[in-house]
């Protein structure tokens, strides 16, 4: 059962943690910080897009009243009208657009000056012209249906989608993310029907990590935890013991917690997502088993607008949520 002496020690361990409050305020600032730079690139690129538009409208607007002055008005028009169309034309070509692709020809020298990307570009084509080279029929069938998954795969990689499947591996892009020196804040939503929920090896040694990061004040870390009803019983006060003291153990090391019901979530199931937020960065979306344990998939999104969609959803989930630290005090009257 959870002890009294347990709520005693959580007690201490939250005055130990409010020491370092002034760090965690920090790093909430510079999170709002990081977000405005976002907003204020967004609206650089689009005034670059509204830039040629701009100086066309400008530079007709101009040579029509030049021309309307001065003395040789055809002539002065005629000429204004051709600066005017050069300049926006070499406006419009400094506009880069994400989207648009680059033409075959000038896809090497554009690529030459990544000379990592560069070098994987060389061998995939050494190899497409080996493939090209092989004549046998059923051999060229199944080389282009593997080409195309490779394609669907680069694709995806190209719109900032790194896909882990079946696999434990995305755990080192974990650590490789909570370690990047740009991320300050990382909020993350456990979505647990399951009782043993990241507690097997792998999962004790990723809550280890973030055990140090806190207490090194490297990385503030939040998590809402969403919880089956099964899990949280309506007329329980706390999680059942072996959830419970999972989330214990991190709020005791200086993770803050907060707590729902997923029957609270029945009218807004978008929200009901496995994900971490890291920084202004990448979002990570965990999508487990059958067992509701094992991870099936792991899909990291390096887009922007899919972070800022993530921090959306995170600031929902606040409104249905509950501090740990406030179910403990509440346990506590009720003794």
């Amino acid at each position: 059962m959870f002890a009294r002496r347990d709520v005693k020690r959580s007690a201490g361990d939250a005055a130990n943690v409010l020491e370092s409050r002034t760090f965690f305020d920090l790093l909430a600032a510079e999170r709002i910080l990081s977000y405005r730079r976002g907003m204020n690139r967004d609206q650089q690129h689009q005034l670059k897009q509204h830039l040629p538009a701009l100086a066309v409208a400008v530079g007709l607007v101009g040579t029509l009243l030049v021309a309307w002055i001065g003395a040789e008005r055809l002539q002065t028009l005629w000429l204004g009208n051709m600066l005017t169309v050069a300049v926006g034309i070499l406006l419009q070509r400094k506009v880069v657009d994400a989207d648009d692709s680059v033409g075959l020809l000038n896809t090497p020298f554009h690529l030459s000056h990544d000379t990592e990307v560069f070098d994987r570009y060389q061998q995939f084509s050494q190899q497409m012209l080996r493939i090209s080279q092989r004549r046998n029929v059923v051999f060229r069938e199944l080389a282009l249906q593997t080409l195309d998954e490779m394609v669907a795969t680069c694709t995806s990689i190209g719109k900032g989608l790194i896909l882990f499947s079946e696999t434990e591996t995305w755990r080192i892009a974990y650590e490789r993310l909570l370690r990047e020196p740009t991320v300050f804040n990382y909020r993350s939503v456990a979505l647990v029907r399951h009782p043993q929920y990241w507690q097997d090896a792998a999962g004790t040694g990723s809550m280890q990590l973030n055990f140090q990061l806190v207490e090194q004040q490297i990385v503030a870390i939040e998590r809402i935890v969403l919880i089956a009803d099964e899990l949280w019983p309506k007329a329980q006060d706390l999680p059942v013991e072996e959830l419970r003291q999972w989330i214990h153990e991190q709020s005791a090391h200086g993770i803050w917690i907060r707590l729902a019901r997923i029957s609270d979530l029945r009218h807004e199931p978008e929200l009901l997502r496995d994900m971490g937020i890291y920084g202004q960065i990448a979002v990570g979306t965990q999508e487990l088993a059958a067992d509701n344990l094992h991870t099936q998939r792991f899909l990291l999104n390096f887009d922007l607008h899919a972070v800022r969609e993530a921090e959306r959803q995170w600031e929902k989930l606040g409104v249905y949520s509950i501090g740990y630290k406030e179910l403990l005090e509440q346990f506590r009257l009720h003794e």
